[in-house]
């Protein structure tokens, strides 16, 4: 089991429904300094990053940050960190699943 430090400060936890059409996850902020997901679900979720796309869902299923079911994770720390937008989709229609996220800044 991972133990997850937030040296920075975090926020309040989030929790996000996940949709086969995507949802934004984590707007884009040049003071991020740490923010991690897990798959709540028993179906892949799939990350994409992006600069900037006026509210369209850049994610794919099938492309992207892979999240395995039941517990897959990502993290972005000091080492790896990005400040744009990030978004989630699954590839089952009409089915909402769950993203688990600490923000950090």
């Amino acid at each position: 089991m991972s133990n997850l430090h937030v040296s920075h400060g975090g926020g309040a936890p989030l929790g996000y429904d996940v949709t086969s059409s995507g949802v934004l996850v984590a707007s884009a902020n040049e003071f991020r300094k740490f923010w991690a997901c897990v798959n709540a679900s028993d179906t892949p979720i799939y990350l994409a990053l992006c600069e900037s796309n006026a509210g369209v869902c850049p994610a794919e299923v099938g492309k992207g940050i892979y999240l395995s079911p039941n517990g897959g994770a990502f993290e972005l720390n000091n080492i790896n960190m990005y400040y744009g937008e990030i978004w989630a989709i699954h590839g089952i229609p009409a089915v909402v699943k769950r993203l688990c996220v600490q923000p950090g800044s």
